[in-house]
């Protein structure tokens, strides 16, 4: 996170991560002092990022600079780490030096000419005291079969190369050991090619080749040690100085380029053979002495154990950056936690959390040594290249030969295992944080599907009222009858397109289906619609906003509206649903409006959905969800850009329900469903309809706010809900209207201090301070409806306590 101080305020640019996934965006926010406790603050956009559109916002940005605790600083642990770095690299400059090949060589030859006379001088029968004598010991006790074919093999300067089992390293072991078991001297002959030399017989006779299995494992493992231990330091001729035999590393590369595969992809015009060729008997290095002389400069197995050690030496400094790095985070994050812990004696240590402590298995070390090990290549290769241009002064050129020689390889090694470490962990992190999101998505799935009705859960409630319609007008006064069936025309226009009418015997049957598949949650649903379901009410209203001036028309004359008889529902639900309730409609109702009186406070309010949304019900032209066709093109956004009338409503009602029922979504009545059955209230819609959702709840009554959190909380308080749902579930639906609280506080900060702006004008301070008032009446609703859904997970889970106490009791006796 960035900072930038100017014209009194902080900007500071934050990176934000998608919702729904999506590259991270940067954007900008601005917060002021607000109060001791801390900020919480809105944001603007960075020009680059447009609007929130996309599902991208801020929940909560909160900051408690008044805090006793000391605080963790990421980039202070950065900065630590760079310095190491540096620390580290200046060491290798000094004290490393260049990679020499004549002083590995050196170095090498020396421990291996050391190693060979102390093995002779192990063998009681050995007198002498010199390399020599060694070597001339060793031939002797030790003949071996691959010496026989030196002529097969390329001579006395190829043969150790060409003759695998002459090769110090495992396959050299093996081959030697196969030699033993199937009689033939395996290597390559001066083309390249495999070959299989058969031993002769009178090598078998002279004991080169064993008889038992016991002979030929012997022969071929100790006997080839021995041997080779003869061969390293060269011939008793030219002690120290001869061809010697390969190390493990030129070895593996000589047996590979026998393989076709390898043969055929690396060695164009034999041009792999002759470089091991000249590696090996010294021409490829080979240098001119003062004196005109060719040195030559053999890679062997001394060569090999020489660079071992120089390498040894390259990675003193590289191990030193290592643990700086790490005990700088160590002793770091010991400090912080004993400030933050207050530790003051040794009793007090018990209080730390070691696993912030020890400097490993954390992703902060992890980025840390990347970045050490970064720092510390920086520095060795800016100070190989000042030393290449320096020489390079002097000779005419930059020196390029000292540049690479001068490299700390095994830091450069370092540094790529370090990023690759890195960026493993930043992708499991990442992995992580996705599986977690998929959970919670997976578990908002679940609470989503709680609180919305499926097609044929809608199927049941719109046959359920068509069939109650139909009553009730056969049992009208003529007078009333044509205004009924004229607003029930327009009712069955506004009817999802999807939707499955049903007559009475197929609304039972079909409830006894959704019951055995899905439970009885649904009905909770269900029964509030019908509860709040209010037809004929909006019919005269509806006439009048016909005028074209936009008032009332006076040559209409005003009537009561038609009575629609409640009892009918009653009688259809407990026919169809087979419920024992006598009022199943009423109670729910009266629910409701207990609920609506709990949350404002007043116990005698009348239900909001029948009559406080009267007004955002003209819209809808009598449709069953009075709220649904309003708001859910809000929601729905640049997915129904252009439509208008009908098509704007279905359109929006199916982009809410996840798309139309042919490409797998809920098509139009699904979003109905979730806007009906309160998701709405917490923002489950995602995407946009957070948005919307956030402008809705600043209406100036709190209307929507009201509304919506009674149909929740009367679905969790129902007794059909109350059978299937868990205390987590109604947990995870507390925590989604927790959310929701969280992104209106700010929303309310943001419009406090917009009304406070003095750069507004009237009508514009006027306008915030209504929207302000309106959400904070919402805001007062939705923090009721939480503490009545608290209220409802500790009794679930006392009765659930109960529950089990009993069945132990029942158990014990």
């Amino acid at each position: 996170m960035r900072t930038v101080e100017g014209e009194g305020r902080m900007t500071r640019e934050l990176e934000l991560s998608p919702r729904h996934g999506g590259d991270l965006v940067s954007v900008e926010y601005s917060l002021e002092l607000a109060n001791d406790k801390g900020i919480e603050a809105g944001f603007s956009a960075d020009k680059t990022t447009g609007d929130f559109g996309d599902g991208i916002f801020v929940e909560s940005i909160e900051e408690d600079a008044a805090s006793g605790q000391v605080q963790d600083d990421a980039q202070l642990d950065y900065k630590i780490a760079a310095a190491c770095g540096v620390v580290a690299g200046l060491c290798d400059s000094i004290f490393v030096g260049k990679f020499s090949l004549d002083k590995a060589n050196e170095w090498g030859s020396e421990k291996v000419n050391e190693f060979v006379v102390w093995v002779a001088k192990q063998h009681s029968g050995f007198k002498g005291e010199s390399l020599r004598d060694a070597i001339h010991f060793l031939e002797d006790q030790y003949p071996f079969v691959g010496d026989k074919y030196t002529a097969e093999f390329g001579g006395g300067l190829q043969h150790h190369l060409r003759d695998f089992s002459h090769h110090f390293s495992l396959e050299g072991l093996v081959f030697s050991i196969l030699t033993q078991f199937t009689g033939k001297v395996y290597g390559t002959n001066q083309n390249g090619d495999f070959i299989a030399v058969p031993v002769e017989e009178r090598w078998f006779k002279e004991g080169l080749i064993g008889d038992t299995v016991c002979e030929k494992l012997f022969l071929g493992t100790v006997r080839w040690f021995f041997h080779m231990a003869s061969d390293a330091p060269g011939s008793s001729s030219n002690p120290g100085e001869g061809t010697g035999i390969p190390g493990p590393f030129l070895s593996i590369i000589k047996e590979l380029s026998a393989l076709p595969v390898f043969k055929n992809a690396m060695d164009s015009g034999m041009g792999l053979r002759k470089l091991l060729s000249k590696m090996f008997n010294g021409t490829l290095f080979a240098q001119v002495d003062d004196e005109g002389r060719k040195v030559l400069r053999r890679f062997n197995l001394r060569t090999e154990i020489g660079i071992v050690h120089v390498l040894g030496r390259q990675a003193l400094p590289v191990l030193l950056n290592e643990c700086l790095t790490r005990g700088c985070y160590f002793l770091h994050h010991l400090y912080l936690e004993m400030k933050n812990n207050e530790v003051d004696s040794l009793d007090d240590l018990s209080q730390l959390d070691m696993g912030v402590v020890l400097p490993f298995n954390n992703s902060r070390v992890v980025r840390m040594v990347s970045i050490a090990s970064a720092t510390f290549t920086a520095v060795d290769l800016a100070d190989a290249a000042i030393r290449a241009a320096l020489v390079g002064i002097l000779v005419g050129g930059f020196d390029g030969k000292l540049f690479l020689l001068k490299i700390n390889y095994v830091g450069v090694t370092r540094l790529v295992f370090a990023i690759g470490v890195d960026v493993k962990t930043v992708w499991e992190r990442r992995a992580s944080h996705r599986q977690r999101r998929q959970n919670d998505d997976s578990a908002g799935r679940v609470t989503m599907e709680m609180l919305s009705l499926k097609p044929e859960h809608l199927s049941v409630l719109f046959s359920i009222e068509r069939l109650a319609l139909y009553e009730d007008i056969d049992r009208s006064r003529a007078v009333d009858r044509r205004e009924k069936e004229e607003w029930f025309d327009r009712w069955s226009e506004n009817l999802p397109d999807d939707c499955d009418l049903l007559n009475r015997g197929q609304v039972k049957e079909r409830i006894e289906e959704l019951v055995a598949r899905d439970g009885n949650t649904w009905k909770a649903l269900v029964l509030i619609e019908l509860a709040r379901f209010t037809p004929y009410d909006l019919y005269r209203f509806e006439t009048e906003s016909e005028n074209p001036e936009g008032g009332p028309d006076s040559s209409i004359k005003r009537t009561k509206r038609p009575k629609f008889d409640s009892k009918i529902l009653e009688e259809l639900w407990r026919d169809v649903s087979g419920d024992s309730d006598k009022s199943p409609v009423q109670q729910t109702a009266k629910a409701l409006n207990r609920n609506v009186g709990v949350l404002n406070g007043s116990r005698t309010k009348k239900i909001v959905g029948a009559a406080g949304t009267a007004a955002i019900a003209v819209a809808t032209g009598g449709a069953a969800f009075t709220l649904a066709p309003v708001i859910a093109p809000l929601f729905a956004g640049s997915a129904v850009a252009g439509l208008s009338g009908a098509a704007l409503t279905s359109a929006s009602l199916a982009a809410v329900g996840g798309g139309a029922l042919a490409a797998g979504g809920f098509g139009m009545a699904g979003g109905t469903a979730i806007i009906a059955g309160g998701g709405a209230v917490l923002g489950l819609v995602g995407g946009s309809g957070v948005t919307a959702v956030a402008s809705l709840l600043t209406d100036s009554k709190g209307a929507f706010a009201l509304d919506e959190c009674s149909k929740l909380l009367t679905f969790c308080q129902s007794d059909f809900a109350q059978a299937d749902m868990k205390p987590e579930t109604i947990e995870r639906i507390r925590q989604g209207l927790l959310d929701q609280i969280e992104r209106m506080e700010i929303q309310q900060e943001v419009l406090s201090r917009r009304s406070e702006d003095k750069d507004l004008d009237k009508a514009e301070k006027k306008e915030t301070k209504k929207e302000l008032s309106g959400l904070k009446k919402s805001l007062g609703y939705m923090r009721n409806c939480e503490k009545e859904l608290v209220k409802l997970i500790n009794q679930k889970s006392r009765s659930k306590e109960t529950v089990t106490v009993s069945k132990g009791h029942v158990g014990s006796a």
